[in-house]
């Protein structure tokens, strides 16, 4: 018998929507908050499994992730890994992206956006976290946020990675 999983149980869900934002419309300046450069890839696996280096004047920080599920609320397990585990991981990977990620509090809202480079130049999207499934589906976007992506796998990081910038 299938059991049910509560999108709130103690099971780590990331509870996400995805936007590609107006950027001349943008109610802050982006570049007066606190940003991180990011490079993460992905293995051929059947989670996609992503590895991360996130990084900082305080340094780096390395993660392992897998997800399941698409749309607003995926299962997510993440972990922090060694440099050397993400170094052996990143050799097996199949594909990466690099972005940096500024993280801006609008409105009450937490808001990443992220601003991609190597080959996905001039791509931008913005990410909001959410706390439950029910916050997600009830957030009501500032026209600002431009398009909703959430939905539209072309726009996954894994599918930029993989295969660049969306037709």
């Amino acid at each position: 018998m299938k059991k049910n999983i509560a999108l709130n149980s103690a099971i780590p869900f990331e509870h996400e929507r995805r936007f590609l934002p107006d950027m001349s419309a943008l109610p802050f300046d982006f570049k007066d908050y606190p940003k991180k450069s990011i490079l993460q890839g992905y293995l051929e696996d059947d989670l996609r499994t992503r590895i991360r280096d996130e990084y900082n004047d305080k340094g780096h920080i390395y993660t392992q992730t897998r997800k399941a599920g698409k749309g607003v609320s995926r299962l997510e397990d993440e972990h922090e890994i060694t440099q050397d585990e993400f170094d052996l991981l990143r050799k097996k990977a199949s594909c990466s992206l690099v972005k940096s990620r500024y993280f801006i509090t609008w409105d009450g809202v937490d808001v990443q956006l992220n601003i991609f480079h190597a080959g996905l130049d001039e791509y931008v999207q913005i990410e909001v976290e959410f706390e439950s499934h029910e916050d997600a589906i009830a957030f009501i976007p500032p026209a600002w946020l431009g398009k909703e992506v959430t939905d539209d796998g072309a726009h996954g990081n894994y599918s930029l990675a993989k295969n660049g910038l969306p037709k």
